[in-house]
């Protein structure tokens, strides 16, 4: 009996632990995986994603030195803002050193921390230790420069400027370092433009306890908690800015619209990861949009890039921690070339690895492209052949639901939603399946409820008329 009672007593522990502590690290760290939508942590192992095709390292130029940004322009051309040695460099995707500029020369770069190019071939740098903005010519020749911009909402600012983007208007969009208040704008002129994206402190039932339960001391240190950063950006070909939210369980992944609101579908994204320590927060470092709107998330505690689609389904994860190829030490930053080459920049190993994606994921791509465009049929004869490969992925099962859907097919919805691990997805089809039902069998039931009525009308009369019947043969016999 007391061996029953322990068992249980673990079993609900155990429970209890996967509802509170979500996003567990509980599987081969070095495997391709995605995160099971019903157990939350749980990994899925899935086939290999992108392989590493090449390592940029040992630049003939010296070695990078903390490197804290990567950006590819259209040309796929690599520009790396090489942090510690005050320089940025000018890259081919093989690794071929084109050009190196340390600005102009009577006050060079200072710890520069971000870099753009525009599609003229303009740099956009942002030195941040010397508190500005500067302005090159494609070979290097100092255009100008932009600094804090005169204006009384930025009397107390410090301006420095970390990464940096510009959009269609020539608005240049600054992430400024222990900023809270989102994006800072100013246009081609340095005049300050607003801020966008600004995030907010959400109280939470934790939140709510201290302040009602705990002491003054702890009272005053809730009291004094900031809305949470963002630690990197990028504005995407459909003019809208993804941004990486940090210091917080929930909405890490955003994406803000004209009007400065986050329209990317609320979640949970990354992992909790376990630590000596206790439970680490996960720590995205940077953000990249390719051509078809896939998102992908460099994440710093677990070295891990995770990939989700528009409406926030998870793709893929792939990356370790460690010093072999297709590890990380300190990630900093990623992007993604035309060819949907991810590249990912280590400031710890001052190298640049280089993954290109396998059939596998390209398979994913395409049939999310054809997805989110509305042709589900399409899609659902990539998402078979995705199931071909693995028959678990359950994003597959979930897109050849929705063609199925579409298509009225609803039972057979029904159980690709099971599969997907789709509940949602799943009543919804069984709603229209029952309607569908209804709708099929409606005449019958209604001829069915009328002549069983009848039935029941006639039955009553005809039972009242030999009740009667009876009656009268037992009175008027008796008294014969």
């Amino acid at each position: 009996m007391r061996r029953f009672v322990a068992i249980a007593i673990i079993m609900i522990f155990i429970v209890i632990l996967n509802i509170f502590v979500p996003f567990r690290v509980n599987a081969i760290d070095n495997t391709d995986y995605v995160l099971d939508t019903a157990r939350r942590g749980h990994r899925i192992p899935i086939p290999l994603t992108y392989s590493v095709k090449k390592v940029i390292a040992n630049l003939e130029i010296g070695n990078l030195n903390n490197a804290q940004d990567l950006f590819i322009d259209q040309n796929n051309i690599l520009y790396v803002a090489d942090t510690g040695n005050n320089r940025v460099v000018k890259l081919t995707r093989d690794g071929k050193v084109l050009d190196v500029f340390t600005g102009p020369p009577e006050r060079p770069f200072n710890s520069p921390k971000g870099v753009y190019v525009d599609s003229d071939g303009d740099i956009y740098v942002a030195d941040t230790g010397n508190r500005r903005i500067v302005h090159l010519a494609p070979d290097g020749r100092f255009v100008e420069e932009f600094v804090k911009p005169e204006s009384a909402m930025l009397s107390n600012l410090s301006f420095d400027p970390a990464k940096i983007y510009i959009n269609r208007m020539g608005y240049i969009y600054i992430l400024n370092e222990s900023n809270y208040y989102g994006f800072l704008t100013i246009d081609a002129h340095n005049n300050f433009r607003g801020y966008i994206g600004a995030t907010r402190v959400t109280a939470t039932f934790r939140d709510w306890i201290i302040r009602n339960f705990a002491t003054e001391e702890q009272k005053a240190r809730i009291a004094n908690l900031t809305a949470p950063p963002y630690s990197n950006f990028v504005i995407g070909k459909d003019g809208m800015i993804y941004a990486t939210a940090v210091s917080i369980d929930r909405d890490q992944i955003r994406k803000i619209n004209s009007v400065g609101k986050n329209i990317y579908p609320s979640g949970e994204f990354g992992e909790m990861i376990i630590g000596e320590s206790g439970p680490v927060l996960p720590y995205f470092v940077d953000i990249a949009v390719d051509k078809n709107g896939i998102i992908s998330v460099l994440e710093r505690e677990g070295c891990k890039v995770y990939q989700y689609d528009q409406l926030g389904n998870l793709l893929t994860v792939f990356g370790s921690k460690g010093k072999w190829k297709g590890a990380f030490q300190i990630p900093s930053s990623l992007a993604v070339d035309t060819d949907g080459n991810i590249y990912v920049l280590d400031s710890d190993l001052n190298n640049i690895q280089v993954f290109g994606p396998t059939h596998f994921i390209n398979l994913i791509h395409q049939a999310v492209t054809l997805y989110s465009e509305g042709r589900y049929e399409q899609a659902a004869d990539l998402w078979k052949q995705v199931l071909e490969i693995d028959a678990n992925y359950e994003l597959a099962h979930r897109g050849i639901a929705m063609s199925l859907y579409k298509n009225g097919r609803w039972k057979e919805a029904m159980e690709e939603y099971k599969k997907g691990n789709d509940p949602a997805g799943y009543s919804t089809a069984f709603a229209e399946y029952r309607r569908q039902l209804f709708r099929a069998y409606f005449g019958w039931v209604v001829l069915s409820l009328i002549i069983l009525t009848t039935g029941l009308i006639l039955g009553v009369k005809y039972l009242k008329n030999l009740a009667k019947n009876y009656f009268a043969q037992y009175v008027y016999g008796e008294f014969n």
